[in-house]
């Protein structure tokens, strides 16, 4: 299927790309569209039905693979499409994957593609297979014109030479495996960095002489020493193999082979395969100059002759094993070992083909996978666990058990019975995992072996030793969450989750003095809350006055979050009702969202402590602003002495009343009839700075509305709905908090040409005729200020995001406190913050 192959060759490339971002992602593929004989890539692959004496390339791998090349192609190092023509390229993806030339087998249902001896598919880039000649530079001038999937065959039959004659020809003579892995290597890195194949224009013989063509990609990504002028390992290979196209540079460099002295010249022999449940082992000898071993892994009809995952690498001063874990059981998988000499460019000859079958074997094996840790700090008990053995099948025998350890630590061992018989049943096992008196901090693993009846199988379990305090989870007390209990971290849990009256946050306001500072507009987790605080020790210990700790806080960011501030705060009074704030830091979150803050302070002196996190919209930095969309809330905890006690506290300190508080540097909660000269918390009508006149491209968290890519009926050239600057609804004499924000809307991929890159012969496929084309339609009047890019850089384009509205209302808040000085300008008012929505049309042409 689509799913398992595109997966499959996505696989391939991670594990030879594993920095590439784009193969982290999805990609979706759409099958069964309502046509014949093709298949596109658009950002998204595209698959037709059977028909026209063409079957469903929805159901061919190799065009499965090839579609997915152009999206590998334009993701590379280089971006965009390779000239003269991406389809070289896209077809050795496919080639290599396979170990096929014939590019689609099977796409035509009655016939062979042109010229072609056995193939059925749309071409074959093995010239043997059809002419007998390579098909040079000078041959695609003369007979391919226009088209990309004829242009590219010079260079993928290049390419394909070097793998199937070339290298496995003297004075190389590799084996069919090596040398796949030779070529897919190049590939892999080589390609990424092409712009240009070759010089279409230029001369045939030497259009690969500029510094990024194919030629010299594959140099590059074959040399070992960062030296090209004394050549490459495979250098005489590679300059015949492009030269008989034309496309290679006779006097770039001097074409000699070098590098790689002393190099395995023997295959690994493999000595043991183990299959278990859901993994295969394997173990091999030694091989004379090998510095490391490549194990790679494939599955499939084709066994070894085909694309594979490279697993991983293991040293050759390190024990020759490899454990495949993650398989399905009853499934065969197929393993080659390939030594490497002084470079990753040096290569020996590979093993043979070794298959195995993973399986869950005579009896099954299951212990909890809990990680145990050990306190150091305290007396600590052996853990045990209980293991399940049970026979599959009614089969007796004896089992033998051994167990291990091993990890930074010492002093923690493990104990198991030797033996259990079973007799058609099942049976418990004690594993018993132990840290005794002289035993030091560190992690590792304990490991329990199981075999008989020719099987075996392992258990792991992480093991972590350290002198740790005890986490204390808070519970409401006295206004705020708090642990009563000294330990190495204090986390409030889910008790402040949401805001005020927009969530679930329990016991609002949160807060040791009673002050209620949370605003109530917006939704709960699509506009701000501040969810979670924890604080902690930094060395796993228990917190210490004096110490520095750790705050994390959990917020929810309204939109890319670049609006919106956490305002931290702790108090200096040992008083925990009548805190003294001090302020941390303030720090903007690094998108929207759930998202994470962290910072660090140093604990005053004192065993009472509580920190405060204000979440604020816009504003200033407070530890109470009051605004409409903010969030304060406390934690409050307690330390442990610097001279430790006997006895830890076990209940909440008392607080002692205060006459006065303490000044704080901050202002003050309670009302005052002077103006602020900073407001606390307002979404200013006029931005503070000059709005940019490109709109935002960050996307919201929550679009308002994704465009459809086909109106449903004729699109006019002009918009239909024109963005207005009013606000939302007229102004009140009592009006009610803003409740609306800007539209904020996502971009999207780059521009990418809708070309179907699939055809059913040498001449060029034409672009499907439903295929859409997006243009901005013309662009609506805001303000000089907010008027969007008239050449969107982005294909397709949404809806631009714009800055909170220009326009003020002329009504005033009376419970507020003013948040600005009277000024002498009579056609100033004070204004409260309106969300305006701005929406800009584009429209789907076709």
């Amino acid at each position: 299927s689509g799913f398992y192959e595109l997966n499959k060759i996505m696989e391939i490339a991670r594990s030879r790309l594993p920095n590439n971002s784009w193969l982290q992602g999805r990609l979706r593929s759409n099958m069964n569209i309502n046509n014949s004989c093709n298949a596109y890539w658009n950002g998204s692959i595209n698959f037709y039905r059977e028909g026209n004496g063409c079957g469903n390339t929805g159901e061919i791998a190799a065009i499965f693979d090839h579609e997915w090349g152009h999206g590998m192609d334009r993701y590379d190092v280089t971006s965009g499409i390779a000239d003269p023509s991406g389809e070289g390229i896209a077809d050795l993806y496919s080639a290599l994957r396979l170990n096929d030339s014939c590019i689609g087998r099977g796409f035509y249902l009655s016939r062979k593609c042109s010229g072609c001896i056995s193939c059925t598919g749309v071409r074959d880039i093995d010239y043997m297979k059809k002419s007998g000649s390579p098909f040079t530079h000078s041959n695609a001038k003369s007979s391919c014109g226009s088209s990309v999937h004829c242009i590219g065959v010079v260079y993928s039959e290049a390419v394909w030479d070097l793998y199937k004659r070339h290298l496995q020809s003297p004075p190389y003579n590799y084996d069919d495996n090596t040398a796949m892995e030779i070529v897919t290597r190049m590939t892999y890195i080589g390609a990424g960095n092409v712009a240009n194949w070759f010089s279409l224009n230029g001369t045939p013989g030497s259009s690969g002489c500029f510094s990024n063509s194919g030629y010299h990609a594959y140099l590059a990504a074959d040399d070992d020493d960062g030296n090209l002028n004394n050549g490459t390992p495979h250098m005489n290979a590679i300059f015949t193999a492009f030269n008989e196209h034309q496309i290679a540079c006779p006097t770039s460099y001097d074409v000699k082979d070098s590098g790689c002295p002393n190099n395995p010249n023997s295959p690994p022999i493999v000595i043991q395969v183990i299959s278990s449940d859901a993994q295969v082992t394997l173990t091999w000898a030694s091989v004379n100059n090998a510095v490391k071993y490549e194990v790679l892994r494939t599955e499939g009809v084709h066994q070894c002759a085909q694309g594979k995952v490279l697993l991983g690498e293991v040293s050759a001063s390190d024990q020759l094993t490899w454990t495949d874990t993650g398989l399905q059981n009853g499934r065969e998988y197929y393993y080659i070992i390939v030594p490497k000499g002084q470079s990753d460019s040096c290569y020996g000859p590979s093993s043979s083909c070794i298959a195995a079958i993973p399986s869950e074997g005579p009896y099954l094996m299951s212990c909890p996978n809990d990680s145990v840790v050990f306190n150091l700090k305290y007396t600590t008990s052996p853990n045990t666990r209980q293991c399940t053995i049970e026979a599959s099948s009614g089969w007796s025998g004896t089992v033998n058990f051994a167990c291990s350890t091993s990890g930074t630590f010492s002093g923690v061992s493990c104990t198991v019975p030797s033996s259990i018989y079973l007799s058609g049943n099942s049976a418990l096992l004690d594993l018993t995992i132990a840290a005794g008196t002289s035993a030091t901090e560190g992690d590792g693993t304990v490991t329990l072996t199981a075999t008989g009846g020719g099987y075996s199988t392992i258990f792991s379990t992480d093991v972590l030793a350290g002198n740790y305090g005890i986490a204390q989870m808070a519970s409401y007390s006295n206004g705020s969450p708090m642990c009563a209990t000294y330990g190495a971290s204090c986390d409030s849990g889910t008790l402040l989750d949401g805001r005020g009256t927009r969530g679930p946050e329990e016991n609002q306001p949160n807060t040791r003095d009673g002050v209620d500072c949370d605003g109530d507009s917006g939704t709960y987790h699509s506009d701000e809350s501040l969810d979670r605080l924890v604080v902690r020790s930094l060395n796993g210990d228990d917190m210490i006055e004096g110490t520095t700790v750790e705050i994390e806080a959990t917020v929810w960011a309204w939109s890319t979050g670049s609006s919106d501030t956490l305002d931290l705060y702790y108090s200096n009074s040992n008083d925990m009702s009548n805190p003294n704030w001090q302020h941390i830091v303030s720090k903007t979150p690094s998108g929207g969202g759930q998202q994470i803050i962290t910072a660090q302070y140093q604990l005053p002196e004192g065993l009472n402590h509580v920190i405060r996190g204000n979440f604020r919209y816009s504003g200033s930095r407070s530890y109470c602003s009051r605004g409409s969309w903010d969030d304060a809330d406390d934690l409050a905890f307690v330390v442990r002495p610097l001279a430790l006690d006997t006895d830890s506290p076990t209940g909440s300190p008392t607080a002692s009343p205060s006459e006065s508080r303490v000044p704080s540097s901050e202002p003050s909660l309670h009302p005052s009839l002077t103006p602020s000269t900073s407001p606390s918390r307002q979404r200013s009508a006029l931005p503070s700075t000059k709005p940019s006149s490109e709109p935002s491209l960050t996307p919201s968290i929550s679009p308002s509305k994704k465009p459809s890519l086909k109106p449903s009926t004729e699109p006019s050239l002009n918009p239909s709905l024109n963005p207005s600057m009013k606000p939302s609804s007229s102004p009140s004499s009592s009006p009610t908090l803003p409740t609306s924000r800007p539209s904020v809307s996502p971009s999207t991929s780059p521009s990418q040409s809708v070309e179907p890159s699939f055809e059913p012969s040498d001449s060029p496929s034409s672009s499907p005729s439903t295929m859409p084309s997006l243009l901005p339609s013309s662009t609506p009047s805001l303000a000089p200020s907010l008027q969007p890019s008239a050449n969107p850089t982005f294909w397709p384009s949404y809806l631009p995001s714009l800055r909170p509205s220009e326009s003020p209302t002329s009504s005033k808040n009376p419970t507020r406190v003013p948040t600005t000085s009277p000024t002498k300008n009579p056609t100033s008012f004070p204004t409260t913050a309106v969300r305006v929505r701005a929406i800009f049309i584009f429209h789907l042409l076709w």
